[in-house]
């Protein structure tokens, strides 16, 4: 493994495709006194967050991404796996796949500048400047056929343009997925569920190393926590024409479930200072596709209880309604909510402004 900063690229040229296509990606200090309120009712337990880090694979790192750099005054650290950059579909599913997954159509990193510059001035996103003070992690493995690799350095020369502290490991021979030690699918493959077994190699460790500084090694025995559902609709913003399903409300107005995870470690639950990592999954890992995997094999948990952080694990949801159509359960980052979702990558966007209701719940 080797730790690289990539320099930008200028040069390319966007060619924007102008055929309609239906198809979408495979693919988180006060000192503490006395305990927190613990949610009975479904909702998040308010907690004493001392920081927000996030993290995302695929869709997920698109998310992630996105949350880092729209709220990068609240975020202190990021860990992506196999994404491109931000911005990167420019409001179109058809440039989503043409130039964000495969590689058909180069895309043009000053449009995109240009854009993200837009949305500073703006006030849609926070600083810019405040990107080189966050610590970044990004997996890319070299078998990936979902995005492929000019589009992983695509997003590597993005966080180089802002200064932003990279650490980009992109040498190990994997396929498209999140990568932990409890992932059922080998290392090189593709394959259901996206999480895939790299050992001897640590991603989890490394990850939060890059995020926190350092890292104390995982909890192997019993977990000291607890990984619970809790009800997203409470935080869901309302859809509006245009912009989500407005005959729904709750998450699936929005492109999301009503049902999400977290994982407490006990020592936060007593009212321990800890820190927020939210974790995106990728398309077709959604809890309707595959349940609570994705929150109990990601890794983190068993590093939360010796680290002291909570981990949020918010959900989308699969939807192929006349208004919203993205049947593999991938997070917004094309605009597919409809013709008015063109906010989805900023503070405006209903999915950002509802994750980063969990995390203002959670105390963060």
């Amino acid at each position: 493994m080797r730790t690289r900063t990539r320099s930008p690229r200028t040069g390319r040229r966007l060619a924007v495709l102008a055929t309609a296509v239906l198809v979408v990606l495979a693919g988180l200090t006060t000192t503490a006194a006395a305990a927190p309120e613990r949610a009975g009712d479904g909702g998040l337990p308010r907690l004493d967050v001392t920081g927000t880090y996030v993290a995302g694979i695929s869709s997920g790192g698109y998310m992630a991404t996105q949350l880092q750099v729209a709220h990068s005054s609240r975020i202190a650290g990021a860990a992506i796996f196999s994404a491109g950059p931000y911005w990167c579909a420019m409001n179109s599913v058809v440039v989503a796949l043409q130039s964000c997954t495969a590689y058909n159509v180069p895309t043009s990193m000053p449009v995109i500048h240009d854009v993200t510059e837009r949305y500073e001035r703006e006030g849609k996103i926070d600083p810019l400047s405040n990107l080189a003070r966050i610590p970044t992690y990004f997996f890319h493995g070299t078998l990936d056929p979902t995005v492929v690799r000019p589009v992983a350095d695509n997003l590597a020369d993005f966080y180089a343009h802002y200064g932003v502290p990279l650490t980009y490991r992109d040498d190990l021979a994997a396929g498209h997925g999140w990568i932990s030690p409890l992932g059922p699918v080998p290392c090189d493959r593709t394959a259901a569920p996206y999480i895939n077994d790299c050992s001897p190699y640590d991603a989890q460790a490394d990850s939060l190393r890059t995020m926190f500084g350092s890292v104390k090694a995982p909890n192997t025995g019993t977990p000291r926590g607890t990984l619970d559902a809790f009800d997203q609709d409470r935080y869901a913003v309302a859809p509006s024409l245009g912009n989500g399903d407005v005959t729904r409300s709750g998450g699936p107005a929005i492109g999301m479930g009503s049902t999400g995870y977290v994982y407490t470690p006990d020592v936060c639950a007593r009212g321990a200072e800890c820190k927020v990592v939210v974790a995106l999954h990728g398309c077709q890992q959604t809890a309707e596709q595959i349940g609570d995997t994705f929150a109990r094999n990601s890794g983190l948990n068993a590093y939360a209880d010796t680290n002291r952080f909570v981990v949020l694990y918010p959900q989308a949801r699969p939807d192929e309604g006349p208004a919203i159509y993205n049947p593999r359960g991938c997070w917004d980052w094309w605009g597919y909510l409809g013709p008015r979702d063109v906010d989805y990558a900023n503070k405006l966007g209903p999915q950002m402004r509802t994750v980063m209701n969990m995390v203002t719940a959670l105390g963060g």
